[in-house]
């Protein structure tokens, strides 16, 4: 498949400060990538290179195939951003900002009102074009600045941080939004949710002090683990622990309390992880265990904290 981005030896630096330390990265068209690294990792530098907001220092940016001039912002409906820290000015009234963006894209100004109706229905707000910012809720704003970055129908969409500090409700919301839209556009997305990336993303990047540590699909980062995690109703004993390692491919098992799940390490060399799967299963039922879910691999979590040797991964 055909990249949408494409980005080689990628550099940029503040005074002695290397935010971004000669990045490679190919995020093919279509469907959502996702964009991961801890505070300082170069994520909103990245974004503001590709989107022309910042001039690097080295390397070169392509869309589309198309080379993007440094500092420049890509042609008009190429690509749409919606910034981390984005915001509506409180009292003019969302309609106007938003034609306002259409029109610096070049559109009439039938097209610029056809365009905010269009985006405005597609985040389900179309009443709000009318309400000044300051009348809207922060959830309501965010799927408004998702429409934003959906004016002129661009092909990459990059949303940095789109449902931070929503709640769960919202949240979900968002999510089925960026779900919805992933098939026909290419779809970037950062969130320090590591559980909403792994939800939400065929395929992500994980940065960290500049670099990029790793590009994958995401169940090859969460299954390269050889271990299975399993949620339990109930806390297993010791004997059923041991029982659990007579298995013959299972090497350790132990019960994770605070998490309230066991984690059983296997040999990935002696067997498949869905055929260690179907064994464990098979003995947790016969010990009366049941469990809520089984999980191959880790969390894309615990793979991040592995992959950049933090301790949290925000």
């Amino acid at each position: 498949m055909s990249a949408a981005i494409e980005i080689r030896g990628l550099a940029k630096s503040y005074g002695t400060n290397k935010a971004l330390a000669g990045v490679d990265l190919s995020v093919p068209s279509g469907g959502v990538f996702g964009v991961v690294g801890p505070n300082g990792a170069g994520k909103t530098t990245l974004f503001s290179v590709i989107s022309g907001f910042l001039r690097q220092d080295a390397g070169s940016v392509s869309i589309l195939g198309a080379s993007v001039e440094p500092g420049l912002p890509p042609p008009p409906g190429t690509i749409g951003v919606l910034p981390q820290d984005a915001s509506f000015i409180r009292e003019l009234s969302l309609g106007w900002q938003m034609e306002h963006f259409c029109r610096l894209q070049g559109l009439s100004v039938a097209q610029a009102k056809a365009e905010v109706e269009r985006t405005l229905a597609l985040v389900g707000l179309p009443e709000v074009a009318r309400k000044r910012a300051k009348a809207l809720s922060h959830g309501m704003l965010k799927r408004v600045g998702i429409a934003q970055a959906l004016l002129g129908n661009p092909a990459v969409v990059i949303l940095d941080e789109p449902t931070a500090g929503l709640d769960p409700h919202a949240a979900r919301g968002i999510h089925g939004l960026i779900r919805s839209i992933g098939p026909d556009q290419t779809v970037v997305v950062s969130s320090h949710n590591l559980a909403e990336i792994e939800s939400l993303c065929e395929e992500i990047a994980i940065l960290d002090r500049g670099t990029l540590v790793r590009q994958d699909h995401v169940g090859r980062v969460v299954g390269s683990a050889a271990v299975l995690m399993i949620r339990l109703s109930n806390a297993p004993t010791p004997e059923q622990i041991d029982q659990l390692c007579t298995l013959p491919a299972i090497t350790s098992a132990k019960w994770l309390p605070t998490l309230g799940r066991l984690q059983l390490d296997f040999d990935a060399e002696l067997t498949s992880p869905g055929y260690a799967a179907s064994d464990v299963a098979r003995k947790l039922t016969d010990l009366d265990l049941p469990f809520v879910e089984l999980q191959v691999g880790k969390s894309l979590e615990d793979r991040f904290v592995e992959e950049t040797g933090l301790g949290s991964p925000s």
